[in-house]
């Protein structure tokens, strides 16, 4: 086997070890939200490869799905709001295909 034919076997065989599923999960939204003393929640996101979500959208609605606030990230990829009365769920939206949600029983865990 000749240098050139050696060369491309290595970059097929690091190519298909490297494959989509490598790749697919290269951008994952990822969202953390925890409670402040103060009787707030503090949220941050961003992506597994360290993007940004700063100016992305984030959402909170009660339990029912009922809207209670729509608002965006801040530069720092955190949003504090008032914590609502009951169970909560927050959703950072990215786009259609990025978004990541939080379940307010998950606080403190």
């Amino acid at each position: 086997m000749g240098l050139r034919s050696a060369s491309i076997c290595i970059c097929i065989a690091t190519a298909m070890a490297i494959g989509p599923s490598g790749l697919a999960h290269a951008h994952d939204p990822i969202l953390s939200c925890f409670e402040n003393s103060n009787g707030s929640v503090t949220c941050e996101a961003g992506y597994s490869d360290g993007a940004s979500a700063s100016g992305q959208l984030i959402r909170v609605m009660l339990a029912n799905k009922r809207l209670v606030l729509e608002d965006k990230f801040a530069r720092n990829s955190a949003f504090t709001f008032k914590r609502p009365a009951g169970d909560f769920i927050v959703e950072f939206i990215g786009d259609a295909a990025h978004r990541a949600t939080f379940d307010s029983e998950d606080l403190g865990k």
